[in-house]
């Protein structure tokens, strides 16, 4: 494998792992909407 393929293999693949975990952390730190607030129970 060149030496520039290497690079470039591992360079992609640290930018999928860092979106991944940071959507992932994003998800779970991101607070449950209150009940009383959500529009979608007024519609029913």
């Amino acid at each position: 494998m060149n030496t520039s393929a290497l690079i470039m293999m591992i360079a992609s693949c640290t930018v999928v792992s860092y979106m991944t975990i940071h959507y992932f952390v994003k998800v779970l730190r991101t607070p449950p909407r209150d009940p009383q607030n959500d529009s979608y129970s007024e519609t029913n």
